[in-house]
């Protein structure tokens, strides 16, 4: 979302232009829509002297308390959704069932490991193997 500091508005999505006004967002754009800086008389990439009529330019103290509002709301949502989850795992961890579902849980994965081990070093080499390669191919994809 962008905010138009010329009419007021607020426009959805990453767009170059305000749909109300016209105006461009914080660059000047040529009729085949090369980028140009706000002080641009000529576009850098064809010539052209049709440039748009960027927003106004926001001073640096509302910049600032924008940048200030943002730490301030992201920090509380943080420390709330960190306060909520572990509210959920203290009420979680209290029920008996969940209790036994961790427990089985961590039995089977000792389990997992103990049979890991045991089986011979050349298989664990090979299905490592394999799977460095899965893991290879896929980024490459």
């Amino acid at each position: 979302m962008k905010h138009c500091y010329h009419c007021g508005r607020i426009t959805a999505g990453d767009p170059l232009f305000c749909n109300t006004c016209g105006r461009s967002f914080d660059k000047k754009f040529c009729p085949r829509l090369h980028p140009n800086p706000r002080s641009a008389e000529i576009c850098s990439r064809c010539g052209s002297r049709e440039l748009s009529t960027p927003q106004p330019k926001v001073s640096i103290g509302w910049r600032g308390l924008e940048w200030l509002t943002r730490i301030v709301l992201g920090a509380f949502l943080t420390l709330l959704s960190l306060f909520v989850v572990f509210e959920v795992l203290k009420e979680a961890l209290a029920m008996e069932a969940v209790q036994n579902g961790l427990l089985l849980l961590g039995l089977l994965i000792a389990l997992l490991w103990w049979l890991w081990s045991k089986l011979p070093e050349w298989f664990r080499k090979f299905v490592r193997r394999q799977l460095r390669r899965r893991k290879d191919r896929n980024e490459h994809d």
